[in-house]
């Protein structure tokens, strides 16, 4: 009797797993695996890419006081980094997107394409000293088709939203904050005054952008105004003492500065990792 009765409930069992509507739901549970598998890899992708980008903005950070063929040197260094960032990390993101809604996928990157904005955009500053636009970045992230017999194909491409962007640009302030210090007590005043003009300017663009419901850029707005404002103290003590102190006894003010600054946001020991 009892081998008779699991016979039925099995043959039960069976009969609804093959049933139209449990067949559906298999589906759909084949295509949400596929899309979290996906999403993981996504994800894991971006944090070499904020790793990758950290060090290329580490690296871009030991330029002040160097020379002009040593600064060449990390300069072209940190591009090819950047492009081999691009052609490689970028890319595979944007393979992973083909055919896909872009939008289901854009958090699992979203921390990655904010530090590749901000190393992107430090480079373009210390080598053109212009910003570059949230076009040429986006530019920059659509990929020609690896299938090149075929030419109605849709270009591989990376989304990058205007929030990435904005984001990106808004931790800039603290890399430009750094530069400046930096370039003080090496005795490059005038990149002081550069960088305390490109801030203004960007502290401009943001109000100009009106009230935006986002945690991330207010808590990013709070530290662009305190580096907005060390920049301007030290752009002010270059006013009021360059006339009173020599010029290498007030780079030793600014390095003492730096040495500061270094110690309070941890640079040395995440550079040495």
């Amino acid at each position: 009797m009892a081998d008779k009765k699991n016979q039925h409930i099995k043959g039960h069992v069976d009969t609804v797993n093959d049933t139209p509507l449990m067949m559906i739901f298999r589906e759909y549970s084949k295509i949400l695996d596929e899309k979290n598998d996906k999403y993981e890899r996504i994800y894991k992708t971006s944090r070499d890419l904020t790793n990758r980008s950290k060090k290329t903005i580490f690296l871009l950070q030991r330029i002040p006081g160097l020379g002009e063929e040593k600064r060449c040197e990390i300069l072209t260094q940190a591009g090819n980094e950047l492009r081999d960032i691009e052609q490689t990390l970028l890319k595979h993101i944007a393979m992973e997107l083909r055919d896909e809604e872009t939008y289901q996928f854009v958090n699992a990157y979203s921390n990655g394409m904010q530090e590749y904005i901000e190393a992107v955009t430090l480079y373009n500053f210390i080598s053109t000293e212009v910003l570059i636009s949230h076009t040429d970045i986006q530019q920059k992230l659509v990929f020609g088709s690896d299938d090149k017999q075929q030419s109605d194909v849709v270009p591989l491409s990376v989304l990058v939203q205007p929030r990435e962007y904005i984001l990106g640009v808004a931790d800039l302030s603290g890399e430009l904050m750094r530069y400046c210090i930096k370039s003080v007590s090496t005795g490059d005043f005038e990149m002081c005054y550069k960088i305390g003009i490109v801030l203004k300017r960007m502290h401009e663009g943001f109000l100009s952008l009106g009230y935006i419901q986002s945690r991330d850029l207010y808590h990013k707005m709070l530290v662009f105004k305190t580096s907005l404002n060390k920049v301007e103290e030290a752009c002010y003590s270059l006013q009021l003492r360059k006339n009173e102190i020599p010029p290498e006894m007030l780079g030793d003010i600014f390095t003492m500065i730096d040495l500061e600054e270094r110690e309070n946001s941890g640079y040395d020991c995440i550079c040495h990792k």
